[in-house]
């Protein structure tokens, strides 16, 4: 059957209910579309094998220079990064540690000490990596502070989930993004007792410092999803 215009008062044509309802649901369906694939960021899966994480912590104390600094590696498990083109203040990053994989970086600290020191960071007093197995970081937002080409400045900020706990970090880092792959590279310092983790001591003269820093070297390689 043949649809019919509805003529008005005024002699124009009006389309029918059932064109207005076809054309509206082309409009939402376009529209619904378009949102999907605006919002479909490229992701990018980061290496482990090509990554680096380190802590460097100081010392302290009336003894301070008796003790050693120390260096800590903290590999990734694994880490997810998602970029949105034209708009890199929407895109997000996410990391996973395995604490119990934290130690000291093979001859930043006499080798005879290193079991006894990562057996600390380990337990109770600092990481307690028996009732805490990881350690997380999810972004939350990102800021652009100069960008060049393929380079940019950006300031991320998130949560880090520390012996089961959130704390808000901000880390500024440095981003090259090539056809297929990403790097990211940055340092920033904490401290200690912000995070929740009371320095340690030995006899109360010597200690680790409450200000450390953390520095970190991220590659990653496009997965192909969107």
């Amino acid at each position: 059957m043949l649809e019919r215009a509805t003529m008005t008062r005024s002699g124009r044509c009006m389309p029918t209910p059932s064109r207005l309802a076809r054309a509206l649901a082309w409009l939402l369906a376009f529209a619904a579309a378009a949102g999907r694939l605006e919002a479909q960021p490229e992701a990018y899966a980061v290496d482990p094998a090509a990554s680096r994480v380190r802590i460097r912590l100081g010392r302290a104390g009336l003894m301070g220079f008796l003790g050693h600094d120390h260096e800590v590696e903290a590999p990734i498990a694994e880490g997810r990064i998602e970029v949105r083109d034209g708009d890199p203040t929407r895109s997000s990053v996410a990391l996973r540690f395995e604490s119990a994989r934290l130690s000291i970086v093979s001859g930043t600290e006499p080798a005879d000490d290193i079991p006894k020191v990562e057996e600390r960071m380990r337990g109770p007093e600092v990481l307690e990596v028996a009732r805490y197995p990881e350690i997380a970081f999810l972004s939350s937002s990102v800021r652009t502070r100069a960008k060049d080409g393929s380079r940019a400045e950006l300031v991320v900020t998130g949560t880090l989930t520390l012996r089961g706990r959130p704390w808000p970090v901000e880390v500024p880092l440095e981003v090259v993004r090539e056809p297929r792959e990403l790097a990211a590279r940055g340092g920033l310092d904490l401290n200690l007792r912000d995070l929740g983790v009371e320095p340690p001591s030995v006899a109360g003269v010597v200690k680790v410092a409450n200000r450390f820093r953390l520095e970190f070297e991220i590659r990653a390689t496009a997965t192909g999803e969107r």
